[in-house]
């Protein structure tokens, strides 16, 4: 079979975009994940798309307009990763939320996975979303976005990154981010308050008690038990989470088409 420099053109912009998904997309962007294997993934999943997916004509004719097209599905695939990846950053900020409180911030190390200082309440939650995400296939909701984004907008064409209705979704996107890090973070948050209000009348009734030192041993443990108690919350909401960004897909699709 020959393949014509228009059909190579199709399959390097169908590489930009899936390359884009893995740039962001949450377990796929991974650090753990060996970068031969996100590669190979890449190369055959465009394969896969190489001759049913559809295209916009005319492609790109010379160089430059080609760096742009390309660009665009670099973006395009990016976008569609952020809004997964948002479930995960919404649930470990909730985790880092909870650190402070329980007074743990100060035992943050620097994970190689992600690249950043994160605490330790805040890598549980995450890997905790994680399987929950795997347990319910949120994965394949990820690739099935990616195999109908180049229904919704065909390869080479250019997105319409400018549209208002694209950055009321990404307000509404933060304001979930948010809400989310704040009613998962909320028990455990009270739970530590009401603590800390307990500890405040014990040291007005027996100055004597070290209350500074008793918190650091009490707070950790008041903490975990109420993130134990709150699992079966998590898990439902983490998948009412999933849903939304099933929904926040399709919008988002629309409003760059």
């Amino acid at each position: 079979m020959i393949i014509s420099t228009q059909q190579f053109l199709v399959y390097l912009l169908i590489v930009g975009r899936i390359a884009g998904v893995f740039i962001q997309a949450p377990i796929l962007n991974s650090r753990s994940f060996p970068i031969f294997a996100k590669t190979s993934l890449v190369i055959w999943l465009a394969l896969v798309l190489w001759f049913v997916v559809p295209i916009n004509k005319p492609l790109p004719v010379t160089l430059n307009t080609f760096w742009l097209a390309l660009i665009f599905e670099v973006a395009i695939g990016f976008v569609l990763g952020f809004v997964a990846n948002l479930i995960f950053l919404g649930v470990q900020a909730a985790g880092e939320i909870i650190d402070l409180q329980m007074g743990l911030s100060v035992a943050s190390a620097l994970d190689p996975v992600f690249g950043a200082v994160i605490s330790v309440i805040g890598r549980l939650t995450f890997f905790f979303a994680m399987i929950v995400f795997l347990a319910v296939n949120g994965h394949h909701l990820v690739l099935s976005a990616l195999h109908q984004s180049f229904t919704v907008i065909p390869v080479g064409k250019m997105a319409n990154f400018s549209s208002p209705h694209l950055t009321m979704q990404v307000v509404n996107l933060c304001t979930v981010f948010w809400s989310t890090a704040i009613k998962l973070a909320g028990p455990a948050v009270l739970i530590i308050f009401l603590s800390d209000f307990t500890f405040g009348i014990v040291s007005r009734v027996a100055p004597q008690v070290n209350v500074f030192m008793l918190g650091f041993q009490v707070k950790p443990s008041l903490g975990l038990i109420t993130i134990l108690f709150s699992l079966p919350f998590l898990v439902k909401y983490i998948d009412h989470l999933i849903e939304f960004m099933t929904q926040q897909f399709i919008l988002l699709l629309n409003n760059i088409k």
